[in-house]
């Protein structure tokens, strides 16, 4: 029985989540189907058709693009353009009949770019993709559309009739405008000032001729107006005019002078306030301001290579190899050209110094001693350059000195070179282009010579009178040494890879004259120390006694001791031998060639000299050409480097 409370039967009341669930079901229901017709509606515009109220407004004409396809916009913009604008129009002037004309082209004077304006429209609403489609479709539906605006612009034909037509026009005037000129002589701008006279000016031609076209007006009046010749644009002028001046130069390649340029400018304030105070039809000019640079062409050419900066000769002994090799080197130094400013490197010109680079084995210094190695005597060109260069008072920029002294320069000018390690570098310190001149000659007598000589120009006179002074000298010893190779009973043999040097301590200055031979300096430009090398020579172990040789030391100061020779009268029947008597000890002959039994000294030829006597002035080189007083003529007994 159901509860009641005043003792009446209730009916039970019914539950309400039934209700909630029918319209949950309901909501969502609804829900899906407008999500599947968003979702259609976003395939439909997906579909490639304008969305609806999209219009296309020019000036005053109007279309509907809404529903067409991107092509088919395209066609109807382009075939409702087609009789949109004229085709033609007429020229008119009362005052001047002669520039009456009609003008026609071959289709629209205006035209629209179809192609451009259906993208636009079909690409609204897609900016944000498939889902965003729906979205874009409604608000062009209930939200007012979209509508595109555009401006025609004129056609190709119509645009070269703009540009035509002006000048057409102003000549049939025949008014007499001239407009103003320029040319550019040696020393003035010369302007020639321009008339005034009638004319169509081009940019108003073209707004009347755009704008009454646009509003429907094919029959277009034309004015001419006196017109003043177009002003001359000053600026653009002096660009076309201005020239930075330019030396002259030598062109290392062709061996030829690049010929200078003049500066050339003018005041482009003074010709403007000229052109102002000139009357039409006249002229006016305009001075120009000439700028020569520092080295003109004529110059350059009055002065190249003119003066003889430095000259020395070398004397070239040794065998032919060494001949060879100091030849080749000159062959590749001969001609060299340094402009100002540039510096001349030996190795770079003369390497590899090896077979591969043409050279021959000949004698050079090696770790002490004198060994044929290639390239040898390619320091007897380096030197010599070395030398002529501080005659021509050029800056050296790297040089090294030989272990010894090499004899055939006075001491301390030489320069010794060694593949990539040591090179010989001078620069062109000159204001003008320098010619390095180098040769291997022979003279009448068979001597050969290295000969350089360095061209260029002396502006001021003052020329390199290099001297050296001798600070201290370290005599070499002469040592023995036993080798069983030598004969029994033979003078001892010269060691050729070891003969004596004498060693040296010099300061070398470089002398300044001027032009008159008057000193006007003098600088030590360096101290250098020559290392003394003994002489060495062979002998047979069994005759020490007999040359007065010490073994234990090497030295050749013992009195000798020989055997006792046996009388013609005595028997020769075998007995005890007399003891030989102080008498009939064996001295050598004075047709012997005997070694020196001390030190020797340098001998003269192995020492430079700079007196007259050693000078080869006086023996002409093949050529006829004799080397250059104060050229020391040295015989080194031992030629290398």
């Amino acid at each position: 029985m159901g509860n009641s409370a005043d003792g009446k039967r209730v009916m039970p009341k019914k539950s309400k989540s039934g209700g909630a669930k029918v319209a949950v079901i309901v909501i969502v229901v609804l829900l899906v189907l407008l999500a599947g017709a968003y979702v259609a509606l976003c395939a439909w515009v997906s579909t490639g058709r304008i969305l609806p109220s999209t219009t296309l407004t020019v000036e005053d004409h109007t279309l509907d693009l809404s529903g067409m396809t991107q092509e088919q916009a395209s066609q109807t913009i382009s075939q409702e353009a087609e009789g949109w604008y004229p085709t033609s129009f007429q020229l008119t002037s009362s005052e001047y009949p002669q520039l009456d004309r009609d003008v026609t082209g071959s289709g629209p004077l205006f035209q629209l770019d179809a192609a451009s304006l259906s993208a636009d429209a079909w690409s609204h609403g897609r900016e944000q993709g498939f889902l965003g489609g729906g979205i874009a479709w409604l608000k062009a539906t209930f939200g007012g559309g979209y509508a595109i605006t555009a401006q025609p612009q004129p056609s190709a034909e119509l645009e070269q009739l703009l540009t035509d037509l002006p000048g057409e026009l102003t000549k049939a005037l025949d008014s007499g405008l001239t407009e103003s000129t320029y040319e550019v002589t040696d020393t003035a701008l010369v302007i020639h000032k321009g008339v005034s006279g009638l004319s169509v000016n081009a940019a108003d031609f073209r707004d009347l001729v755009i704008d009454s076209l646009l509003t429907g007006r094919t029959s277009i009046e034309v004015a001419p107006h006196v017109t003043p010749p177009e002003a001359l644009d000053f600026e653009a002028i002096y660009r076309e005019v201005y020239k930075e001046p330019v030396d002259a130069y030598l062109d290392k390649e062709t061996s030829e002078i690049v010929p200078s340029v003049t500066g050339v400018s003018f005041g482009i304030s003074t010709a403007q306030a000229l052109m102002e105070r000139t009357e039409e039809g006249a002229e006016c000019e305009v001075p120009l301001t000439l700028t020569e640079p520092d080295m003109t062409t004529e110059k350059l050419e009055s002065s190249l290579f003119k003066d003889v900066l430095g000259k020395s000769s070398t004397k070239t002994s040794g065998p032919s190899n060494r001949w060879h090799n100091v030849e080749t080197a000159c062959e590749r130094v001969n001609g060299t050209i340094l402009l100002p400013g540039e510096v001349f490197s030996y190795n770079e010109l003369c390497e590899p110094y090896s077979q591969a680079g043409g050279y021959l084995k000949a004698g050079a210094y090696v770790s002490g001693t004198t060994q044929d190695t290639w390239a040898g005597g390619v320091c007897q060109l380096s030197s010599t350059i070395y030398y002529t260069t501080l005659k021509a008072n050029l800056e050296t920029v790297e040089r090294t000195k030989h272990k010894y002294d090499v004899g055939y320069l006075p001491s301390g000018m030489d320069a010794t070179v060694y593949s990539d390690t040591l090179d010989f570098k001078f620069k062109n310190n000159t204001d003008y282009p320098i010619k390095v001149v180098a040769t291997l000659t022979k003279d009448s007598n068979g001597t050969r010579w290295c000969n350089v000589t360095i061209y260029g120009t002396n502006t001021t006179g003052i020329y390199g009178d290099p001297y050296s002074v001798l600070l201290e000298t370290i005599p070499y010893e002469t040592y023995y040494e036993a080798k069983d190779s030598v004969p029994q009973g033979s003078q001892p043999q010269k060691d050729s890879t070891r003969t004596g040097y004498t060693g040296k301590k010099v300061e070398v200055h470089q002398r300044l004259r001027d032009a008159d031979g008057n000193v006007i300096s003098d600088t030590v430009i360096h101290t250098d120390t020559f290392s003394v090398r003994n002489a060495y020579y062979f002998y047979n172990p069994a005759d020490a006694a007999a040359l007065g040789i010490d073994p234990a030391t090497g030295l050749r100061n013992l009195t000798p001791v020989t055997s006792p020779s046996p009388s013609p009268s005595e028997s020769t029947a075998p007995s005890a031998s007399p003891s030989p008597s102080p008498s009939q000890s064996v001295t050598p002959s004075p047709s012997e060639s005997t070694p020196p039994s001390q030190s020797p000294s340098p001998s003269p030829s192995e020492t430079p000299s700079e007196s007259p006597s050693s000078s080869p002035s006086a023996t002409p080189d093949a050529d006829g050409n004799t080397p250059p007083e104060g050229i020391p003529i040295v015989n080194p007994s031992e030629p290398a480097n």
